[in-house]
């Protein structure tokens, strides 16, 4: 029994790891209710869990709000885009289906295509802000670089960051559920999964400036 409550015990350090990312979830959903903390809110989020996938453990709360408060100022110009990207995505998937004229047939894929980019391009823009110390221009001109010479890996950072909305638009009828899960477990998960993309990527862009 000892050795199963040992905390070098992998099921030990794997529940540990769950409620690391169950806090951060809960902690990053109550950040976000303010619109104005939300781009910080995403870059603490990445802030701690690029850390986690680099060993350099710490504690989760604390760290959260170290780093929330730490990068405000510079995270509120993306705040605004992020606000602007979530509006775009809650367009499309309450767009009603069926019959409608052709012009809002082709407003709706072009919405649908700037959402999409400007996810890929936020996608990499906060893990930069959270890794890395420079100013948003020269941030957003990485992201851009980033997010076009590592396709592969934007399309999957790019999917696990629409995966709350695609879930909304496939399975509308469980939104308590699936808001309940992005809540508690899925925000904390969906960061850290990305941060081990993130990571190759970053640890072969040490010299970015």
């Amino acid at each position: 029994m000892e050795k199963l409550f040992h905390p070098e015990n992998p099921v030990m350090l794997f529940l540990g790891r769950v409620c690391d990312l169950m806090l951060l979830s809960v902690l990053f959903t109550l950040s976000c209710s303010t619109i104005v903390l939300s781009g910080a809110a995403v870059t603490a989020l990445y802030s701690i869990t690029l850390k986690m996938v680099r060993g350099e453990e710490g504690e989760t709360g604390k760290g959260f709000f170290r780093a929330l408060f730490g990068s405000f100022s510079q995270s509120v110009p993306g705040s605004v885009l992020l606000f602007l990207d979530i509006a775009l995505l809650m367009l499309v998937i309450s767009s009603p289906s069926g019959d409608i004229p052709a012009f809002l047939s082709y407003a709706f894929v072009f919405i649908s295509i700037a959402a999409i980019l400007l996810t890929a391009w936020l996608s990499w823009l906060f893990p930069l802000q959270a890794r890395f110390e420079n100013s948003f221009r020269r941030h957003s001109r990485n992201a851009a670089i980033l997010a076009v010479s590592n396709l592969p890996v934007t399309c999957l950072l790019t999917l696990t960051n629409l995966l709350p909305f695609l879930s909304l638009l496939i399975f509308p009828g469980f939104l308590g559920g699936l808001t309940a899960f992005w809540v508690i477990f899925g925000f904390g998960g969906a960061a850290y999964v990305n941060s081990f993309y993130l990571r190759r990527t970053f640890d072969r862009s040490e010299t970015l400036s």
